[in-house]
């Protein structure tokens, strides 16, 4: 099948070029655009296979924003066009992780293999990142089964989580790999004896000191793996709290990465909302109180702030609570 390329350029002469040598090669070519704002609108619309992104564009929106502005919302691969390579103009590229630079002028050979390139790497990320998903799903399966109490539990707070980090703007492969970790956050359960589980009373303090262990075996768990994300760490630190007083190692600030935080707000909600052995449901509204009275001392306040918002403005519901 034939990949489709969309041209993002606002010199005409320059465009029709790479557009003829892209035909050329064997390539379908989309209709060319010129600027950031449309590029967005159109990288929506025709999900390209490729774009080709000049940096510097007419509107108000460069190359470089809206191949960020792209990145956290579609899933295509994009291969920056430019006429210079400042240090300080690369430095703003490099943290949108394109998939290769082509500095103008350049021939049907370069561009042949910068375009083939680039959508190698494209394929092969996402193989491997399906085969990393394929896992995770498998684990949190795992877990589920062995405590069907919780069962759902996790991915509702991969939806929550997910929510939440994209609300504050994070990349889309940052969102991912949230989404990831919150599947298994609670993967060290899984040496918690089932009866402490499934316990229809209040946990003993050494019932729960036990449970308390969880975080650090998922991390021993998830360590051995490597991910493109740091989700052992997001496991290891989803109790910690700002002020010093989650577990297991009692982190404080700074000191927790902000997956972590984002992961613990949507913990703490969506276990609030939910049943359990030893309880009934508490409310979406006593999770929200919770939340608040912790902000800034023991939750990220950006998070905390945008949960509240996405439940009061109705724009996120829970899947399948009981």
């Amino acid at each position: 099948m034939r990949k489709r390329i969309l041209i993002v350029e606002d010199e005409v002469i320059i465009a029709r070029d790479i557009e003829s040598k892209l035909r050329g090669l064997g390539y379908d070519t989309l209709p060319v655009i010129s600027s950031g704002e449309e590029a967005i609108e159109k990288a929506g619309d025709l999900r390209p296979d490729l774009i080709l992104m000049d940096i510097v564009l007419n509107g108000d929106i460069d190359g470089i924003e809206a191949t960020s502005r792209i990145g956290k919302l579609f899933n295509i691969p994009v291969v920056y066009l430019t006429a210079y390579a400042d240090e300080k103009t690369l430095e703003r590229a490099k943290v949108t992780d394109p998939f290769g630079y082509m500095i103008k002028p350049f021939g049907e050979k370069e561009l042949h293999s910068t375009v083939e390139m680039a959508i190698y790497k494209h394929r092969s990320t996402e193989k491997l990142l399906d085969s990393m998903e394929g896992t995770i799903d498998a684990l949190a399966t795992a877990l589920e089964m062995r405590d069907p109490y919780t069962a759902g539990h996790q991915r509702r707070v991969g939806e929550l989580a997910e929510a939440i980090a994209l609300a504050l703007n994070h990349p889309g492969d940052e969102v991912r790999g949230i989404h990831l970790a919150a599947l298994i956050h609670d993967i060290g359960k899984i040496y918690v004896p089932s009866e402490i589980l499934s316990k229809p009373v209040q946990l003993t303090e050494n019932e729960f000191n036990i449970i308390k262990t969880h975080p650090r075996i998922g991390y021993d768990i998830l360590g051995r793996i490597e991910f493109p994300w740091p989700i052992a760490e997001m496991v290891y630190q989803h109790h910690e709290r700002i002020d010093g007083s989650g577990y297991p190692r009692g982190l404080k600030g700074d000191e927790i990465i902000f997956q972590a935080r984002i992961l613990a707000v949507a913990d703490v909600v969506e276990a609030m909302t939910s049943r359990r052995p030893y309880r009934p449901a508490i409310g979406i509204e006593t999770a929200l109180e919770e939340i608040s009275a912790g902000r800034g001392s023991k939750y990220d306040p950006d998070a905390v702030d945008v949960c509240k918002r996405l439940f009061s403005e109705e724009r996120f519901v829970f899947s399948g609570v009981s």
